[in-house]
């Protein structure tokens, strides 16, 4: 009886846990934890430099108000640091790391972009 507990909430673990170990992401997150999320990942899975630059772009993307609109950014950095997750929970194995960092470089660009975009029209 005791062997078919154990069976019973390993295969309901199973159902729940892996899914998020993967990686995946419900569809409800707010933009403070999405973006808590990528630093995890980015210390997780990339390399030091690459870490460091997409801290600091992460940074100016919640100053510009790309993560979060009409808020405090100084507030929604506060949220993002305090969001943050265990790597465990993100990233369930090593293997996983190269598909995430290949997502958080696209992501970079998208940002670099938008970051430019923004830098021109203020001058303007």
């Amino acid at each position: 009886m005791k062997a078919r507990f154990n069976v019973r909430a390993l295969l309901w673990l199973s159902a729940t846990c892996l899914p998020w170990a993967a990686g995946a992401q419900p569809a409800d997150v707010s933009g403070e934890q999405q973006e808590a999320d990528y630093r995890v990942i980015a210390a997780r899975c990339g390399t030091p430099g690459f870490e460091k630059a997409f801290f600091k772009q992460s940074k100016a993307a919640v100053a510009a108000g790309l993560v979060v609109k009409h808020r405090d950014p100084a507030q929604v950095e506060k949220s993002v640091t305090a969001l943050r997750r265990n790597p465990v929970v993100l990233i369930g194995t090593q293997a996983d790391c190269p598909d995430q960092v290949a997502r958080l470089k696209e992501l970079q660009k998208e940002r670099a972009k938008a970051l430019g975009a923004q830098r021109k029209s203020g001058r303007g």
